[in-house]
């Protein structure tokens, strides 16, 4: 078998880029030098996409500009809540919305990619995408989409829009948080799907498509909704010692649990977890969901099935029970992934359209040797 084949091409150098550094034997990562934990600590979404876009965080003056350029942006125009109108409401939500990125391409008739106009039309999308996803929500609810509000940052904007009130500062600072974190990866898949499509000379809802498209896998950014409804599944936190030992017996995976790059601690697992339990605190919360999500992952962390395998919690466990508790429907909570990525995927498209290559690997053939064509008649 080839060296490829059984590692997926781990360790293999595709690209460069000045955005995201993981170093997962120590379970750290930085934003363009700046570590996340100071980053989740201490900025807002907004300076994360311009950190990301331009490789400084902005002054006071630029963060109010791009709040305001956001402010604007996030306006849906009629055509586009008609848009949203007319999508199926059954149907799982991210397949739905991958749908509606590729009709607002059609209402924007966008241009092939080029780096003087990337930002603009990033920004455009970037806004964009969450009033879909909330309105989209609303209507599948049977209520009247909800036009965001100027005076909210990004993170409060969307729950603004979703809920049609505004959010409570520990709901925001939760969210914005969650934003924050998932803003850059490095090459993972969706990012690297997105770079590929780039290289093919598309425009941005085609690379934005496909990333979209590679996120709702289960390996990917589709093991929060998985993890979610496994806590669900559980229930009570006294239930989770069995469930996972009858997971185990039938072979099954903890979906939110072990990463491929990280060989202790996702870094970006502390400030979700402490945000899950912020919101868990309130009074009147359910404080079920977080309950769970700590009994599961203190059993695990004591069984000798995860500790062979250096199997943690990683950024879609914590991510599941905040989401959950912010009141997000369950099948949404990739496209959640997707709002905050969207910055990180961005950076990563602008550094492909200065390679003037398309990204064309190659498989090594391990299939048969030449041979004779036989005639239909004679096989």
């Amino acid at each position: 078998m080839s060296t490829y084949s059984s590692m997926g091409l781990d360790g293999t150098i595709v690209a460069q880029s000045h955005l995201g550094l993981i170093d997962g034997d120590a379970g750290c990562l930085s934003f363009c030098g700046y570590n996340v934990h100071d980053l989740a600590d201490g900025a807002q979404w907004e300076e994360v996409l311009y950190l990301l876009w331009h490789g400084e965080l902005p002054t006071a003056a630029q963060y109010s500009a791009l709040r305001s350029e956001m402010a604007v942006a996030r306006v849906l125009a009629p055509e586009e809540i008609a848009l949203v109108r007319g999508l199926p409401r059954v149907g799982h939500a991210p397949d739905v919305l991958r749908a509606a990125v590729s009709l607002l391409a059609g209402l924007d008739r966008p241009a092939t990619m080029r780096a003087e106009t990337i930002l603009a039309d990033g920004l455009h999308l970037t806004a964009k995408l969450p009033m879909l996803v909330a309105a989209y929500v609303r209507l599948r609810a049977g209520h009247e989409p909800v036009q965001p509000d100027a005076d909210l940052g990004h993170a409060a904007a969307f729950l603004h829009a979703l809920h049609g009130r505004r959010p409570a500062p520990e709901e925001e600072a939760a969210f914005n948080t969650y934003l924050v974190l998932l803003a850059e990866h490095g090459l993972n898949v969706s990012t690297f799907v997105a770079r590929i499509v780039t290289s093919a000379q598309n425009d941005l809802y085609a690379a934005v498509d496909a990333a979209l498209a590679t996120l709702k896998g289960t390996a990917h950014g589709g093991a929060n909704e998985h993890a979610m409804r496994a806590f669900l599944a559980i229930g009570d936190p006294t239930a989770a010692p069995a469930y996972i030992e009858a997971l185990l017996a039938r072979k099954g995976r903890l979906m939110g649990v072990g990463h491929r790059i990280y060989r202790i601690e996702d870094p970006r697992v502390r400030h979700l977890r402490q945000h899950s339990a912020a919101l868990s605190a309130r009074p009147g919360t359910d404080v079920r969901p977080h309950a769970v999500a700590e009994a599961v992952a203190a059993y695990i962390l004591g069984h000798p099935h995860f500790q062979a395998r250096t199997l943690y919690p990683n950024v879609e466990f914590y991510s599941a029970p905040l989401l959950y508790q912010l009141g997000l429907p369950v099948d949404t909570f990739t496209l959640a992934f997707a709002i905050a990525r969207l910055p990180g995927w961005v950076g990563h498209i602008r550094e492909q359209l200065g390679v003037t290559r398309l990204v064309r690997p190659e498989a090594e053939y391990i299939g048969p040797a030449p041979r004779p064509f036989v005639a239909r008649a004679e096989r």
